[in-house]
Protein backbone atom coordinates (compact mmCIF):
# COMPACT_ATOMS: atom_id res chain seq x y z
CA UNK A 1 0.00 0.00 0.00
CA UNK A 2 1.37 3.48 -0.81
CA UNK A 3 2.74 5.52 2.11
CA UNK A 4 1.81 8.94 0.75
CA UNK A 5 -1.31 10.17 2.63
CA UNK A 6 -2.79 11.63 -0.55
CA UNK A 7 -2.19 8.38 -2.44
CA UNK A 8 -3.82 6.35 0.34
CA UNK A 9 -7.00 8.42 0.04
CA UNK A 10 -7.41 7.38 -3.59
CA UNK A 11 -6.45 3.73 -3.01
CA UNK A 12 -8.97 0.90 -2.99
CA UNK A 13 -8.55 -2.31 -0.99
CA UNK A 14 -9.82 -5.56 -2.56
CA UNK A 15 -9.79 -8.75 -0.48
CA UNK A 16 -10.53 -12.40 -1.27
CA UNK A 17 -9.16 -12.13 -4.80
CA UNK A 18 -8.33 -15.31 -6.65
CA UNK A 19 -4.61 -15.98 -6.94
CA UNK A 20 -5.26 -16.24 -10.66
CA UNK A 21 -5.28 -12.44 -10.72
CA UNK A 22 -1.51 -12.80 -10.35
CA UNK A 23 -0.70 -16.05 -12.12
CA UNK A 24 -3.05 -15.80 -15.10
CA UNK A 25 -2.73 -12.94 -17.58
CA UNK A 26 -6.39 -13.07 -18.64
CA UNK A 27 -7.58 -13.02 -15.03
CA UNK A 28 -5.29 -10.08 -14.29
CA UNK A 29 -6.68 -8.20 -17.28
CA UNK A 30 -10.22 -8.90 -16.05
CA UNK A 31 -9.36 -7.35 -12.68
CA UNK A 32 -7.83 -4.31 -14.31
CA UNK A 33 -10.85 -3.91 -16.61
CA UNK A 34 -13.24 -4.17 -13.65
CA UNK A 35 -11.44 -1.46 -11.70
CA UNK A 36 -10.94 0.69 -14.77
CA UNK A 37 -14.71 1.20 -15.01
CA UNK A 38 -14.46 3.64 -12.09
CA UNK A 39 -11.47 5.71 -13.15
CA UNK A 40 -7.89 5.83 -14.32
CA UNK A 41 -5.65 3.32 -12.53
CA UNK A 42 -2.18 4.37 -11.47
CA UNK A 43 -1.02 1.05 -10.00
CA UNK A 44 -2.19 -2.33 -8.69
CA UNK A 45 -0.23 -3.95 -5.87
CA UNK A 46 -0.85 -7.47 -4.58
CA UNK A 47 -0.42 -8.37 -0.92
CA UNK A 48 -1.17 -11.17 1.60
CA UNK A 49 0.36 -13.83 -0.62
CA UNK A 50 1.34 -17.18 0.90
CA UNK A 51 4.48 -18.76 -0.50
CA UNK A 52 5.48 -22.42 -0.48
CA UNK A 53 9.17 -21.79 0.23
CA UNK A 54 10.99 -19.63 2.77
CA UNK A 55 12.56 -17.30 0.25
CA UNK A 56 12.68 -13.51 0.13
CA UNK A 57 9.16 -12.47 -0.81
CA UNK A 58 10.17 -10.71 -4.03
CA UNK A 59 12.20 -13.71 -5.17
CA UNK A 60 9.39 -16.15 -4.29
CA UNK A 61 6.95 -13.94 -6.19
CA UNK A 62 9.14 -13.85 -9.29
CA UNK A 63 9.62 -17.62 -9.21
CA UNK A 64 5.90 -18.19 -8.67
CA UNK A 65 6.37 -20.23 -5.48
CA UNK A 66 2.78 -19.78 -4.31
CA UNK A 67 1.37 -21.94 -1.52
CA UNK A 68 -1.09 -24.55 -2.77
CA UNK A 69 -3.32 -24.18 0.34
CA UNK A 70 -3.78 -20.43 -0.14
CA UNK A 71 -5.71 -19.66 -3.32
CA UNK A 72 -6.58 -16.03 -2.57
CA UNK A 73 -4.76 -12.75 -2.08
CA UNK A 74 -5.48 -9.06 -1.53
CA UNK A 75 -4.82 -6.09 -3.77
CA UNK A 76 -4.48 -2.33 -3.48
CA UNK A 77 -5.69 -0.39 -6.50
CA UNK A 78 -4.41 3.17 -6.64
CA UNK A 79 -6.43 5.58 -8.76
CA UNK A 80 -5.45 9.01 -10.00
CA UNK A 81 -8.59 10.48 -8.38
CA UNK A 82 -10.01 9.94 -4.89
CA UNK A 83 -13.56 9.94 -6.23
CA UNK A 84 -12.81 6.88 -8.36
CA UNK A 85 -11.97 4.81 -5.28
CA UNK A 86 -15.18 5.90 -3.55
CA UNK A 87 -17.30 4.94 -6.56
CA UNK A 88 -15.70 1.49 -6.70
CA UNK A 89 -16.99 0.69 -3.18
CA UNK A 90 -20.18 -0.58 -4.80
CA UNK A 91 -18.19 -3.70 -5.77
CA UNK A 92 -18.13 -4.91 -2.15
CA UNK A 93 -19.75 -8.33 -1.81
CA UNK A 94 -20.02 -8.93 -5.57
CA UNK A 95 -18.75 -12.13 -7.14
CA UNK A 96 -15.61 -11.88 -9.23
CA UNK A 97 -13.89 -14.96 -10.63
CA UNK A 98 -16.17 -17.19 -8.50
CA UNK A 99 -15.32 -15.40 -5.23
CA UNK A 100 -17.07 -12.74 -3.15
CA UNK A 101 -14.66 -9.83 -3.00
CA UNK A 102 -14.32 -7.51 0.00
CA UNK A 103 -13.91 -3.93 -1.16
CA UNK A 104 -13.11 -0.96 1.05
CA UNK A 105 -11.07 2.22 1.10
CA UNK A 106 -7.47 1.69 2.14
CA UNK A 107 -7.79 4.47 4.73
CA UNK A 108 -11.12 3.29 6.06
CA UNK A 109 -11.78 4.68 9.53
CA UNK A 110 -15.54 4.30 9.69
CA UNK A 111 -17.12 3.00 12.86
CA UNK A 112 -17.45 -0.79 12.95
CA UNK A 113 -20.66 -2.10 14.51
CA UNK A 114 -19.69 -5.24 16.42
CA UNK A 115 -23.38 -6.03 16.90
CA UNK A 116 -23.53 -6.95 13.22
CA UNK A 117 -20.67 -9.45 13.44
CA UNK A 118 -20.00 -12.97 14.70
CA UNK A 119 -16.78 -14.60 15.83
CA UNK A 120 -15.99 -17.97 14.21
CA UNK A 121 -13.58 -20.31 15.98
CA UNK A 122 -12.19 -23.81 15.42
CA UNK A 123 -11.70 -22.94 11.77
CA UNK A 124 -9.57 -25.10 9.52
CA UNK A 125 -6.18 -23.43 9.00
CA UNK A 126 -6.55 -23.94 5.24
CA UNK A 127 -10.06 -22.46 5.11
CA UNK A 128 -10.65 -19.57 2.73
CA UNK A 129 -12.88 -16.52 3.04
CA UNK A 130 -15.15 -17.87 0.33
CA UNK A 131 -15.98 -20.89 2.51
CA UNK A 132 -17.45 -18.54 5.12
CA UNK A 133 -19.11 -16.23 2.60
CA UNK A 134 -21.15 -19.16 1.33
CA UNK A 135 -21.68 -20.87 4.70
CA UNK A 136 -23.07 -17.75 6.41
CA UNK A 137 -24.68 -16.32 3.29
CA UNK A 138 -27.86 -18.21 4.19
CA UNK A 139 -28.26 -16.01 7.29
CA UNK A 140 -28.39 -12.71 5.41
CA UNK A 141 -26.28 -10.33 3.37
CA UNK A 142 -22.61 -10.68 4.31
CA UNK A 143 -20.71 -7.39 4.07
CA UNK A 144 -17.25 -8.81 4.74
CA UNK A 145 -15.33 -11.84 5.99
CA UNK A 146 -11.96 -11.59 7.70
CA UNK A 147 -9.86 -14.65 8.51
CA UNK A 148 -7.08 -13.75 10.93
CA UNK A 149 -3.83 -14.90 9.36
CA UNK A 150 -0.21 -15.34 10.35
CA UNK A 151 1.81 -12.28 9.32
CA UNK A 152 4.68 -14.38 7.96
CA UNK A 153 2.95 -17.30 6.23
CA UNK A 154 -0.45 -15.67 5.48
CA UNK A 155 -2.13 -18.94 6.47
CA UNK A 156 -5.11 -18.89 8.81
CA UNK A 157 -4.80 -18.95 12.61
CA UNK A 158 -8.04 -20.86 13.09
CA UNK A 159 -10.55 -18.07 13.69
CA UNK A 160 -12.38 -15.39 11.73
CA UNK A 161 -15.01 -12.64 11.86
CA UNK A 162 -18.09 -12.42 9.66
CA UNK A 163 -19.93 -9.11 9.38
CA UNK A 164 -23.51 -8.75 8.11
CA UNK A 165 -25.41 -5.81 6.73
CA UNK A 166 -28.01 -5.95 9.52
CA UNK A 167 -28.14 -7.13 13.13
CA UNK A 168 -30.97 -9.60 12.57
CA UNK A 169 -28.59 -11.84 10.62
CA UNK A 170 -26.42 -12.34 13.71
CA UNK A 171 -29.16 -14.28 15.51
CA UNK A 172 -29.47 -16.60 12.54
CA UNK A 173 -25.70 -16.99 12.31
CA UNK A 174 -25.51 -18.08 15.95
CA UNK A 175 -27.66 -21.08 15.05
CA UNK A 176 -24.81 -22.30 12.86
CA UNK A 177 -22.74 -23.01 15.96
CA UNK A 178 -21.55 -26.61 15.71
CA UNK A 179 -22.06 -26.85 11.95
CA UNK A 180 -19.13 -28.02 9.85
CA UNK A 181 -16.87 -26.31 7.34
CA UNK A 182 -14.11 -28.45 5.86
CA UNK A 183 -14.99 -31.26 8.30
CA UNK A 184 -14.50 -29.06 11.39
CA UNK A 185 -17.28 -28.02 13.76
CA UNK A 186 -17.41 -24.25 14.01
CA UNK A 187 -17.66 -22.30 17.24
CA UNK A 188 -19.88 -19.30 16.54
CA UNK A 189 -20.56 -16.52 19.04
CA UNK A 190 -21.23 -12.82 19.06
CA UNK A 191 -18.20 -10.77 18.04
CA UNK A 192 -18.90 -8.30 20.85
CA UNK A 193 -17.88 -11.04 23.29
CA UNK A 194 -14.39 -11.05 21.75
CA UNK A 195 -13.59 -7.32 22.05
CA UNK A 196 -10.15 -6.99 23.72
CA UNK A 197 -9.43 -4.95 26.82
CA UNK A 198 -6.87 -2.16 27.15
CA UNK A 199 -5.48 -0.15 24.26
CA UNK A 200 -7.10 -2.22 21.54
CA UNK A 201 -10.47 -1.79 23.20
CA UNK A 202 -10.04 2.00 23.14
CA UNK A 203 -9.17 1.81 19.44
CA UNK A 204 -12.23 -0.36 18.87
CA UNK A 205 -14.51 2.25 20.45
CA UNK A 206 -12.87 4.83 18.22
CA UNK A 207 -13.97 2.80 15.21
CA UNK A 208 -10.77 1.08 14.10
CA UNK A 209 -11.84 -1.98 12.10
CA UNK A 210 -8.41 -3.58 12.33
CA UNK A 211 -8.13 -3.23 16.10
CA UNK A 212 -11.59 -4.69 16.62
CA UNK A 213 -11.23 -7.62 14.31
CA UNK A 214 -7.78 -8.61 15.54
CA UNK A 215 -8.88 -9.05 19.18
CA UNK A 216 -7.95 -12.43 20.65
CA UNK A 217 -8.99 -11.92 24.27
CA UNK A 218 -12.43 -12.33 25.77
CA UNK A 219 -14.38 -9.64 27.61
CA UNK A 220 -13.03 -10.96 30.91
CA UNK A 221 -9.86 -9.11 30.05
CA UNK A 222 -7.11 -10.95 31.84
CA UNK A 223 -8.33 -14.38 30.84
CA UNK A 224 -6.20 -15.88 28.04
CA UNK A 225 -7.80 -16.91 24.78
CA UNK A 226 -8.69 -20.54 24.12
CA UNK A 227 -5.62 -20.88 21.93
CA UNK A 228 -3.30 -19.72 24.74
CA UNK A 229 -5.01 -22.02 27.24
CA UNK A 230 -4.58 -24.96 24.88
CA UNK A 231 -0.94 -24.05 24.42
CA UNK A 232 -0.41 -23.82 28.20
CA UNK A 233 -2.10 -27.19 28.76
CA UNK A 234 -0.04 -28.80 26.02
CA UNK A 235 3.18 -27.38 27.47
CA UNK A 236 2.32 -28.56 30.99
CA UNK A 237 1.39 -31.99 29.70
CA UNK A 238 4.68 -32.29 27.81
CA UNK A 239 6.69 -31.15 30.82
CA UNK A 240 4.95 -33.66 33.09
CA UNK A 241 5.62 -36.46 30.64
CA UNK A 242 9.27 -35.45 30.40
CA UNK A 243 9.68 -35.26 34.19
CA UNK A 244 8.06 -38.67 34.61
CA UNK A 245 10.32 -40.18 31.97
CA UNK A 246 13.43 -38.65 33.57
CA UNK A 247 12.43 -39.96 36.99
CA UNK A 248 11.88 -43.44 35.59
CA UNK A 249 15.28 -43.43 33.91
CA UNK A 250 16.96 -42.21 37.09
CA UNK A 251 15.29 -44.95 39.12
CA UNK A 252 16.34 -47.57 36.61
CA UNK A 253 19.97 -46.43 36.66
CA UNK A 254 20.32 -46.42 40.46
CA UNK A 255 20.00 -50.21 41.05
CA UNK A 256 22.07 -50.90 37.98
CA UNK A 257 24.89 -48.73 39.26
CA UNK A 258 24.74 -50.41 42.68
CA UNK A 259 24.85 -53.84 41.10
CA UNK A 260 27.80 -52.81 38.98
CA UNK A 261 29.70 -51.63 42.07
CA UNK A 262 28.83 -54.90 43.79
CA UNK A 263 30.24 -56.95 40.90
CA UNK A 264 33.44 -54.95 40.95
CA UNK A 265 34.35 -56.04 44.55
CA UNK A 266 35.27 -59.74 45.02
CA UNK A 267 33.50 -61.44 47.89
CA UNK A 268 35.53 -63.04 50.64
CA UNK A 269 34.98 -66.73 51.06
CA UNK A 270 34.42 -68.00 54.59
Amino acid sequence: MPQDPDAIKRTLFIGNLSIKSITDRDAHNELRALCKEYGVIKAIRFRSIAFAELLPRKLAFIRGKFHSDRQVCNAYVEYTEEESAKKALELNGTEFQDKHIRVDLANNDKEHDMKKSVFVGNLDFAAEEEDLWRHFGTCGTVSNVRIIRDSKTNLGKGFAYVQFSDRASVSLALKLNGTEVNSRKLRVQRASEQVPKGKKAVDAKAGSVTSVLEGTRSVKGDKPSNKKRRTARSRNFAENRLNTANSARASAKAPAAGAQRGRGKPRKRV
